[in-house]
């Protein structure tokens, strides 16, 4: 792929990853503000909800849509889109039968009518055309980007203000209904062909074929990324999964930018590059340059600077113990890491890497359990996680490196150095309080991130070329 085109194509997605996790972020921490720690748990509860049941039910149509073959394309999109209409109908109905059982489960039987609005996204969202999904193939961003924008921009902004009207959690269950709505019309608005369902026997077998271990894949992500939060709502209570949830939404929420953003990108680049070894040993090396370099610019500076950063955006109600902040970032590189990691394993058509290393992970969620249950605190449950997350990567790191020889070196010189840079935060952090000496916090950070961001330049050679390239095209032009 031409580096210009690709850099064009990155520029969009990064810009549309950026305004869509500040639009949530700003709606999390709005809420937060508005709602208190009390409203804003039930809050999250009702996101738990809606993203738990789409985790249990992925078969990862997305993704098989960007990888299926070109002369595949014509009969595999409309069974897509039949499948994602029928996922949408059945998770809506679950939903209904188990809204009672969830309001109970997290204490609140009283709001089961409240659970039960979330049955209503899966169902609008099944009618989603999937052709600004396809468009990504030809790395074309800009609709996907335009959609997902244009739905969630007036959904935070009704959250936001029926927050501050109504001081009521009902805000996040409007907001995230009318984002449905905008987000499934633009999907028809922008796409380039019709919406056409249908059915096609042999698609069908090879997206089931596919897409089974994502499925199984998507259970274990729901355990391992929502079940901390489940078991801390259940157990503890909304102010402990409030407290959480707040340091939750600068570290996962970074996370998930930043894997979203890699899997996006990186894996029509690896796919391209696969038939060639030299060039897809050159590519691993860059793509794991940069994520290295992302981590070590935003992730790992977070877990010193992070408890200040808390206080300051969410209030004092809020205020998050250093240690937990800490785990919490290292959990979120250890997600990026890995994210690398699963684009290598679906470019070359592999799936179980993925499966396996999140099996791994539930680990950490049944370490947490017995924490909370034995009357240990939410830092606990962290580190727990954090563990799980971390032992996970270096599995994935250790699978993909057998299933890509040229991918290994690669593999083992970033997950060598993932794991130098977590321990040293672990230790710096539990040394001194950034409460009580902001100054030395800031240079803290400041240690943790230049050395990781100078490493990845000097690892990849393409990774530095690529980025001057990015700095020569945003360079204003002189004044004449």
């Amino acid at each position: 792929m031409a580096r210009g085109g690709f850099l064009k194509a990155g520029s969009t997605l990064g810009l549309g990853y950026v305004g869509e996790h500040a639009l949530l972020f700003i709606r999390v921490l709005l809420v937060a503000r508005f709602l208190g720690p009390e409203y804003f748990g039930i809050s999250v509860t009702f996101l738990l909800v809606v993203s738990t049941f789409a985790l249990i039910s992925d078969l990862g149509i997305e993704k098989y849509l960007i990888q299926v073959d070109e002369s595949e394309l014509g009969s595999t999109r409309p069974t897509l889109a039949t499948i994602l209409l029928v996922r949408g109908l059945l998770m809506g109905c679950a939903i209904l039968l188990l809204a009672n059982w969830i309001a109970a489960s997290f204490g609140n039987p009283e709001l089961g009518w409240f659970y039960a609005c979330a049955a209503i996204i899966p169902v609008i969202e099944g009618f989603r055309n999937l052709d600004p999904l396809a468009q990504q193939r030809k790395m074309q961003f800009a609709p996907y980007v335009k959609m997902q924008i244009g739905g969630l921009l007036p959904g935070v902004v009704l959250t936001i203000a029926l927050a501050f009207a109504t001081e009521n959690f009902i805000a996040i269950a409007a907001g995230c209904v009318l984002t449905a709505i905008i987000s499934v019309a633009l999907s028809h608005i922008l796409a380039s062909e019709r919406y056409r369902l249908g059915f096609d026997r042999r698609a069908f077998g090879a997206v089931l074929i596919f897409g089974w271990p994502l499925l199984l894949n998507g259970i274990v992500i729901f355990l391992a990324t929502q079940g901390d939060r489940i078991v801390i709502g259940t157990m503890a209570g909304m102010l402990d999964l409030a407290g959480y949830a707040a340091v939750a939404a600068l570290t996962a929420g970074a996370s998930v930018f930043f894997a979203r953003l890699c899997g996006n990108l990186f894996l029509p680049l690896m796919s391209e590059a696969r038939g060639n070894f030299a060039l897809y040993k050159e590519r691993a090396r860059t793509t794991g340059a940069a994520c290295l370099f992302l981590l070590s610019a935003v992730l790992f500076p977070l877990a010193t600077l992070g408890g200040p950063i808390v206080y300051l955006l969410f209030g004092p109600e809020y205020q998050a113990d250093p240690l937990l902040v800490t785990f919490l970032s290292i959990l979120a590189a250890a997600t990026v890491m890995r994210a690398w990691c699963v684009v290598i394993s679906l470019s070359l058509g592999g799936t179980t890497d993925l499966l396996a290393a999140n099996v791994l992970r539930v680990t950490g969620l049944v370490g947490a359990y017995f924490a909370i249950s034995s009357g240990h605190g939410i830092v606990a449950v962290a580190a727990c996680m954090c563990a799980g997350d971390a032992a996970a990567t270096f599995l994935a790191l250790f699978r993909v490196s057998r299933r890509s020889p040229a991918a290994a070196p690669s593999c083992l010189t970033f997950g060598l150095i993932f794991a130098i840079m977590a321990l040293g935060l672990i230790t710096l952090n539990s040394m001194f309080d950034p409460f009580d000496h902001l100054a030395l916090t800031t240079i803290a950070a400041a240690a943790t991130s230049l050395p990781g961001m100078i490493t990845a330049l000097l690892i990849s050679r393409d990774l530095t070329n690529r980025i001057r390239k990015v700095i020569s095209m945003i360079r204003l032009k002189p004044v004449k």
